[in-house]
């Protein structure tokens, strides 16, 4: 009896063992992998005793393929094939959709000239983005059909562009996308815990706990738990004409994710945030005397491969 628990002991041990994968990025030459991104933000300020609510929409699609492999660093060629954003403050409402081509919106038609303009992003087979390239490109043509759009709201769209979807944000997002791969094998239950910066307007350090949930016949299933920090290194960044920081952030996320088990690549998540910090606006002829109040954000944020 004692011999059979004992067999039994090893092979339960055995087969737990043989459960544990390497949930890593295993993608091929000349393939093209999409991500579908659509995030809900909810930005509530408090100034001088007066709640303003700015509700935000911003959605994209992303195509990244395959340009060659070297060990386990991918170069991949990426284009933004849709854009989308959706603003509600004070009782106005401003629409930019790219897919809108026989608007009359001039941000749309602005958006359209960005989509389909390659550039480079070098990662490697845990998602670490290496290097971008050629990513200004983007924003070469921008207004070569609207030249009736004034030089300072030329300069603050391309800032709100870039901001959203530049080279730095792309960075930030697909690097926060795939930060749950784990740096080992793991199996159902294990944990592991990352550390990530997202740099925006708003630049944070993200540590999260990742746990396997699952292993099915096609799919990992993943839930992480984050803890936002401020970044130590802060300054002043440069929006709509302003010297603008955002500091003493703190705040939670929450994420499910569900990989392809053959790729790794993601195809569905859902991440939610909620993160309060302190805004400084320096004193300026747009802001005499400058401003400090406190933000919070929440955000929704969806992402898919379709």
């Amino acid at each position: 009896m004692k011999k059979i628990l004992t067999l039994s002991l090893l092979l339960i041990s055995l087969g737990s063992l043989a459960q544990k994968i390497d949930v890593s990025l295993n993608l091929k030459l000349d393939s093209t992998y999409y991500l579908t991104e659509d995030a809900n933000l909810t930005i509530i300020q408090d100034i001088n005793g007066q709640e303003q609510m700015i509700s935000t929409l911003i959605g994209a699609r992303v195509a990244h393929k395959v340009i060659a492999i070297n060990g386990t660093v991918y170069q991949m060629e990426i284009q933004y094939l849709s854009m989308n954003m959706h603003v509600e403050m004070g009782g106005k409402k401003i629409d930019f959709d790219s897919n809108d081509k026989d608007s009359s919106n001039i941000f749309s038609k602005i958006m359209a000239s960005v989509l389909n303009k390659p550039f480079l992003m070098t990662i490697d087979k845990k998602g670490k983005v290496l290097e971008i390239k050629n990513s200004e490109e983007l924003y070469l043509h921008m207004f070569d059909n609207v030249p009736q759009i004034s030089e300072e709201k030329k300069a603050q769209f391309k800032t709100q562009m870039e901001q959203s979807f530049g080279a730095k944000a792309f960075k930030s997002n697909f690097q926060d996308a795939f930060a749950m791969l784990p740096p080992g094998k793991v199996g159902p239950g294990d944990t592991w815990v990352t550390n990530n910066k997202m740099e925006s307007v708003i630049t944070e350090d993200i540590k999260t706990t990742y746990t396997l949930q699952g292993i099915t016949d096609d799919a990992i299933l993943i839930n992480g738990d984050a803890v936002v920090q401020p970044d130590n290194n802060t300054g002043f960044k440069q929006l709509n004409g302003m010297s603008v920081r955002v500091s003493n952030i703190n705040g939670t996320a929450t994420s499910k994710l569900k990989l392809d088990k053959n790729t790794g690549w993601i195809s569905e998540a859902k991440v939610s945030k909620v993160i309060k910090s302190t805004v400084e606006i320096q004193a300026s002829p747009k802001m005499p005397g400058g401003m400090t109040f406190p933000m919070s954000v929440n955000a929704d944020i969806m992402m898919s491969s379709k």
